[in-house]
């Protein structure tokens, strides 16, 4: 039997071996190729893209983070805080280190029950879009219990890190919103015109009032930190820091306590009070009523609360102190009075005949009081606001006359407060009417426009700073509400040809008030000041000759109630303006808001001034 491990010829024998030795040249071929493909690799890694892996393992042991500047705080002239920060709680996410965005998304909204699920939603469309290597912040603040539940339960949220954060906060709620503004998120419209730089890390920018309008001020410059991590992004320590700086806080010219009693004084009135220092241009109150809680918007408000403000009949957005534009009435009686006086158009002496109308081509203008004023002179007139007086005296100045007189005083231009968004008013002419209508100016329209009706339209801070300027005598003064930074405009002065035209003016607002048949005589009764004032009903619906009865009309269709004035007399400290929406006539309901809050600020706040003015009398 022959042996099966021996060859049966050396020829097969050969034949193996040759196999063999191909099937080991062909073994150390392959590895010797595995050897070269695993150096060249390697070389590639370690030699020609180093600087490249480096960083990117430098990357995942230390990372970058905006440190985001505190915004200024903003306070009263009495030191009073209006806008803080409140240290909060808050979620920043890194989408590239989530696997399933909607399966996190799910489970972020049952750990943060409680949470507007709405706004999850909105924040997640929006984070999907985002870049991928970037912390972005919850567009709001976690509770302490929400913080609680997601420490526990961190491991099954890869890339989202708890931090913490300042809310902006107002302790005051609604007062005084329409002089402060809010803050809300920054959106896409503001984010293209933002130097990205100056915001990164923030998510936050001043939406209106003083917030928007020193924006810049408050906002601050972010910082940077370097900071190491491990594994599992766990902070180790921190390596370098720039801090970031801090926004500027600035005191306002408000008083915060005379805001809360302006505003207290409408209780469920609508319209707007504005006080102000006539020496300087500080305004101490600037009341829109009604009005909203800011703090609604610091996180984004929700659905339902901007729907009910939204749709609220009194419209609690428009800032009324700035942008509510009324017909003025009768309050622009002494500044038409002091036009006519200081032209020559009528002597202060001059009487007229009041009969309780004035004809004119045809048309009967009927004055307020049906039985007339009689015999009437520019005190009585402006004192018991005789409307007979000033038609008459409308057709000898013409309408271009009266737009002069009125003009220095700032009626038809903004007062360029520092609030954006001011609204200009009206102050017709007739170059005015051409542009804008393009129809010539009529007689007639030159009669209701003497006693603050037709086209004339005005805000209450323009009749506030008109007034102001009465109260100096003719002394031009820039209304604003940050404190510290006057505007000086003591140059700036309207010329008076006789001093004793702004007496004669001036006397009849003093008469409004305190003499015997004065219109606001009996809100003037008591005073331990003297007060100059006017009174004013704008007329809100035309009656076409018929007669004025409130009762038949519908609310919103009733005359608006005016009132302005300053005090003390001798030595102003306080000028006001008061407008309330439908409230009818002006001495009933806007003369004895304006002097309760005179009354206030007086007795109150400057304690001595009424004394001292009494003495001089």
């Amino acid at each position: 039997m022959p042996d099966p491990l021996k060859f049966n010829s050396d020829a097969e024998a050969f034949q193996q071996k040759r196999l063999f030795r191909f099937r080991l040249y062909f073994a150390y071929g392959f590895v010797l190729l595995l050897f070269v493909f695993l150096i060249s690799r390697m070389a590639h890694l370690q030699w020609y893209n180093y600087e490249r892996y480096h960083g990117l393992a430098e990357g995942n042991r230390i990372s970058i983070e905006t440190l985001p500047p505190t915004r200024g705080k903003i306070y009263d002239r009495n030191h009073i805080l209006l806008a803080d920060n409140q240290p909060v709680y808050a979620l920043s996410m890194i989408r590239e280190k989530m696997d399933d965005i909607h399966a996190f998304e799910l489970a972020l909204m049952n750990l943060l029950e409680g949470s507007d699920p709405e706004k999850i939603e909105a924040y997640f469309k929006k984070f999907r879009q985002l870049n991928r290597s970037k912390a972005y912040t919850l567009p709001f603040s976690v509770s302490e219990e929400q913080a609680a539940r997601f420490s526990v339960m961190s491991y099954k949220f890869p890339g989202v890190t708890l931090t913490a954060r300042l809310k902006r906060v107002y302790p005051h709620k609604s007062t005084a919103v329409h002089a402060l503004g809010y803050v809300g998120r920054i959106n896409v419209k503001e984010l293209k015109k933002l130097n990205e730089q100056e915001y990164l890390g923030t998510n936050i920018i001043g939406k209106a009032g003083i917030e928007r309008f020193y924006e810049d001020r408050l906002h601050g410059s972010p910082g940077v930190q370097q900071i190491e991590t491990n594994a599992r992004g766990r902070i180790l320590r921190k390596l370098e820091t720039t801090p970031a700086t801090p926004g500027e806080d600035i005191h306002l010219t408000l008083d915060i306590e005379l805001q809360k009693y302006a505003e207290s004084l409408f209780k469920d009135k609508v319209g707007s009070i504005i006080a102000l220092d006539p020496q300087n241009g500080e305004i101490l109150a600037f009341a829109s009523m009604p009005t909203f809680d800011p703090n609604l918007f610091v996180d984004g408000i929700d659905q339902k609360n901007y729907s009910r403000l939204l749709n609220d009949p009194h419209r609690p957005f428009i800032n009324r102190a700035i942008n509510g534009q009324y017909p003025p009435g009768s309050t622009i009686k002494p500044f038409v009075a002091l036009g006519a006086i200081e032209k020559d158009y009528i002597s202060p002496t001059k009487k007229i005949y009041d009969p309780g109308y004035f004809d004119y081509a045809g048309h009967r203008y009927r004055d307020w009081k049906r039985t007339g004023h009689g015999l009437i002179d520019l005190n009585a007139a402006i004192a018991q606001s005789c409307d007979t007086y000033f038609y008459e005296l409308s057709l000898t100045m013409g309408v271009d006359a009266i737009h002069d007189a009125m003009s220095p005083f700032g009626f038809g231009e903004k007062t360029n407060i520092d609030i954006i968004g001011e609204s200009k008013g009206i102050l017709p002419s007739q170059q005015w009417k051409m542009e804008t209508k393009g129809k010539p100016w009529y007689r007639g329209e030159t009669i209701i426009s003497s006693i603050g009706q037709g086209y004339n339209l005005t805000t209450p801070l323009q009749l506030a700073k008109a007034t102001a300027i009465l109260a100096n005598r003719g002394k031009i003064i820039q209304p604003h509400l940050l404190k510290d930074e006057l505007k000086d405009s003591s140059s700036s002065q309207i010329a008076i040809k006789k001093i004793s035209n702004w007496d004669s003016v001036i006397q009849g607002m003093v008469d409004v008030m305190h003499g015997k048949k004065g219109t606001a005589r009996r809100h003037g009764k008591g005073l331990p000041f003297k007060v100059a004032g006017k009174t004013g009903t704008a007329q809100v619906f035309g009656l076409n000759q018929g007669k004025y009865n409130a009762d038949e009309l519908a609310k919103r269709l009733h005359d608006h109630s005016l009132f302005i004035g300053f005090a003390p007399v001798d030595n102003p400290k306080i000028a006001v303006a008061v407008i309330v929406e439908n409230g009818g006539s002006g001495s009933k309901t806007a003369a004895p808001m304006a002097i309760n809050l005179m009354k206030h600020y007086l007795e109150e706040k400057l304690t001595g001034i009424s004394t001292q003015t009494e003495s001089k009398q």
